[in-house]
């Protein structure tokens, strides 16, 4: 069903404008409506979609005071037929979360009957609960023996710090999910990880269904995307070890019921749900729940440090995205004009070498992924990272030493001057690329790309597949690269980004550097980049005509120095 334009409203999360996308069977809800096991098919108020960041809005349900009071009035006791499922469904995340953080203090927030407190109780957690509904807390405290608070996420302070905070199925009903992020971020201690269970209503199959998706229901105030997810938690400088599909154990009868209830062929089915058969448990992924896990992680500061805070208006802070690089990190330290800038990061990708331990000796900040993400999330956790410790631009050098990290002051200046938003370090334009010990099939490949991308962008660059680059924060604040790919991928669909919203490129010089250690790339993986090169460009074209790709909207939050959000927190 295409959304109805007529009716519009302003999205809550990104700013921008919301279509109708499916017209509302009741006005108001009740405290009924919101029980977690109600999902009664086609029975919400009017639901719109926004157009740029793909949240699904019901603007109908009350806010703040009012909204808790329907859900402290709120019982399910039908909740409890799935015990065994929700339990084992618990058990399947606390492993997920245990491979980080297998101890200390959870809190798990809207904990409902508190099925996963329990289970974390018997782990040996130290558990507490947040649960608005009066019979839920009840059920808690007085079956279970568990500390639960019957109080909003919003007024609750802690002055300790939580190992794991959980919300499972809890953000989609909040009020304000953006500050709710940056309320459960406060709450965690170092190296702590927030763990978010949430619908997906950009999922093929909540697609799919239309409005008789399950996540369609009175209670959902905002269904993020999963991307759009992935965003709003890395723009705050979490940084993101697990996104996957959520895997749901239920009795076989409870996904036959919930089949038939949506009508057409599946109400065959009903009779299997009073058969034996129907008391198997089941588990499965659907693909439309999402479970994204966030680490609160700290950069760990050098005892001496190769740069340090120039007192210049313009922060410039050098971001080296590192695996395994402990043996080329002294070469770029010992290059780098440390006088140029305001701050060194490392960003080690969970390797399995001593990049750690040598990024701190050579004076460089160092910052180590919980778990090995890929060349793109690092790239994220580098920028989001730079900006939320209060840069004004950023910029990528290379830890394996492929680029000349003496360009420094060369890379920075257009954007300091007010001349470009982002600056390439091109080995083409000069085009000395093969004397530098590029090999013949990476030279012609790198060429065949550049004139597809050109033709594709109306660009003339000399070169999109360096990654030595610099960026304006400013400018990093205009695209959505944190929606972008994990992979290699994500240098191509940044530069769809810079197009896309006409940013400034201005292209410099600079040499070639090829050795083992630094040209490791197979021509098995360069022959899949380039596919995936491809496919970029054609979704860029694609969306000029059909407005179709997520990546090219606008971003759905803004990267921001700590030491601001921590005032607006105050103020």
């Amino acid at each position: 069903m295409s959304p109805d334009t007529s009716k519009t409203i302003e999205c809550r999360i990104c700013g921008n404008t919301a279509d109708l996308a499916y017209p509302g069977t009741i006005n108001v809800a009740d405290a009924s409506a919101m029980a977690p096991s109600n999902h009664e098919s086609g029975i919400y108020a009017d639901l719109y979609r926004c157009r740029d960041c793909g949240t699904v809005i019901q603007p109908s349900l009350p806010a703040g005071g009012d909204l808790h009071d329907l859900y402290r009035d709120m019982s399910d006791t039908a909740y409890l037929d799935e015990e065994a499922g929700r339990r084992a469904t618990a058990d399947r995340l606390l492993d997920m979360i245990g491979q980080y953080n297998p101890s200390g203090r959870l809190l798990d927030v809207g904990c409902g009957h508190g099925l996963l407190l329990d289970q974390a109780k018997k782990r040996g957690y130290e558990s507490m609960g947040l649960e608005l509904s009066s019979a839920n807390a009840a059920h808690a405290r007085d079956s279970l023996g568990l500390d639960v608070r019957e109080v909003g996420l919003e007024d609750f302070n802690d002055d300790q710090g939580f190992d794991v905070v959980v919300l499972a199925d809890v953000i989609e009903h909040l009020t304000d999910p953006v500050s709710a992020i940056d309320h459960c971020k406060r709450l965690l201690a170092p190296n702590g990880v927030l763990c978010i269970i949430t619908p997906d209503p950009s999922a093929k199959l909540a697609r799919l269904a239309g409005s008789r998706w399950w996540g369609l229901v009175p209670a959902h105030t905002f269904l993020l995307p999963r991307l759009t997810l992935a965003e709003l938690l890395s723009a705050t400088g979490l940084v993101i070890s697990e996104n996957r599909d959520l895997v749901r154990t239920f009795a076989f009868s409870y996904w036959i019921t919930g089949l038939a209830d949506r009508g057409g062929p599946f109400a065959v089915l009903r009779p299997i749900a009073k058969s034996p058969l129907g008391r198997k448990m089941v588990s499965l992924p659907l693909g439309d729940e999402v479970v994204i896990l966030a680490h609160r992680v700290e950069p760990s500061k050098s005892p001496n440090p190769l740069m340090s805070d120039r007192g210049t208006d313009t922060k410039v802070h050098v971001v080296l995205p590192a695996y395994n690089a402990a043996k080329t990190l002294p070469l770029v330290a010992e290059e780098i004009p440390a006088d140029k800038a305001d701050r060194g990061l490392v960003v080690d990708d969970h390797g399995s070498d001593n990049t750690f331990d040598v990024a701190l000796a050579e004076g460089f900040d160092v910052l180590r992924h919980p778990k090995n993400r890929g060349y793109g999330a690092n790239q994220k956790t580098c920028y989001s990272r730079a900006a939320v410790d209060g840069a004004d631009i950023v910029v990528m050098v290379h830890a394996d030493n492929q680029y000349d990290p003496s360009l420094l002051a060369e890379m920075v200046k257009p954007i300091e001057e007010g001349r470009a938003d982002c600056v390439i370090g091109s080995r083409m334009l000069d085009d000395r690329a093969i004397a530098g010990g590029m090999p013949r099939w990476k030279w012609i490949g790198n060429k065949f790309l550049t004139w597809c991308e050109n033709t594709a962008f109306r660009r003339d660059y000399s070169e999109y597949h360096t990654g030595y680059r610099a960026f304006s924060v400013d400018c990093l604040n205009k695209i959505a690269f944190l929606r972008n790919d994990d992979d290699f991928v994500f240098d191509q669909e940044i530069f769809a980004q810079l197009t896309a919203s006409g940013a400034r490129v201005v292209e410099i010089a600079i040499p070639t550097r090829y050795f083992l250690e630094a040209s490791s790339v197979s021509f098995k993986t360069s022959v899949r980049y380039g596919l995936m090169t491809l496919k970029v460009l054609y979704r860029f074209r694609r969306d000029e005509r059909k407005r179709d790709w997520p990546l090219l909207r606008p971003p759905a939050a803004k990267l921001r120095s700590d030491r601001a959000s921590d005032s607006a927190a105050r103020s």
